[in-house]
């Protein structure tokens, strides 16, 4: 199982937790959960990235996180928790590993390392939440696009995006003319390169620079 978090487990908790697996292929624009409708999976993704989305009654909303081959969604299965208000969507389609949320909640009750591995990558993923929501109070649609396509680059391990103009604004939680705006400044500046949906990083430091966020790791923020 070639996952980030995966590869944090010991050799028998990694074999315990590939036997109750199975590889699945994640489309872009699917939904593995919501509120209303949970299904009590964890997906453990090896290319494929997840967002985070918090949806309003109106179907707008704001994404909050974005998983990819450094870990997982649904993990809160596994403590035998429920979706909350979070909708899972998928943002770039590839593969992942599948687990039954209570055959994993029943092997970490008695798997202590295991459990611990899991919480150590659910508070670090809760400081990623916490600086987006944070970010889209207080940084212009600029920087917050900037941030989004470095982290969906470090998700997917890749430079070339496919990230359209009304997908992001709908994980930016704006209109659509604003993120059309904020990336033709991007590409002025000579930063990406964005035609009809797909991103080509051009300039990491300098996207960076315009994020005004750190360096990322293993696809997460450095502590």
């Amino acid at each position: 199982m070639h996952n980030g978090l995966a590869a944090q487990l010991s050799s028998p908790d990694l074999r315990l937790l590939e036997r109750r697996c199975q590889p699945v292929e994640l489309s872009a624009g699917d939904v593995l959960a919501a509120p209303d409708k949970p299904h009590g999976h964890i997906h453990f993704l090896t290319s494929a990235s997840v967002a985070l989305v918090v949806r309003h009654i109106d179907g707008s909303g704001l994404a909050v996180g974005l998983a990819g081959r450094e870990g997982a969604v649904g993990l809160q299965n596994a403590l035998g928790l429920g979706p909350g208000n979070l909708t899972l969507h998928v943002q770039s389609g590839g593969t992942a590993f599948r687990a039954d949320g209570e055959a994993v909640r029943r092997l970490v009750a008695r798997r202590g390392s295991m459990l611990r591995v899991f919480a150590v990558y659910l508070w670090m993923f809760s400081q990623e939440v916490a600086a987006l929501a944070a970010a889209s109070q207080t940084h212009d649609i600029k920087a917050r696009l900037a941030h989004w396509i470095l982290l969906s680059h470090a998700r997917n391990g890749h430079d070339r995006l496919y990230l359209t103009h009304a997908h992001l604004a709908d994980m930016l939680g704006v209109r659509r003319a604003g993120v059309t705006l904020a990336a033709v400044e991007l590409k002025e500046l000579g930063l990406v390169d964005y035609q009809r949906g797909r991103v080509h990083i051009l300039d990491g430091d300098g996207l960076r620079a315009v994020a005004k966020r750190p360096a990322l790791s293993n696809g997460l923020p450095h502590a």
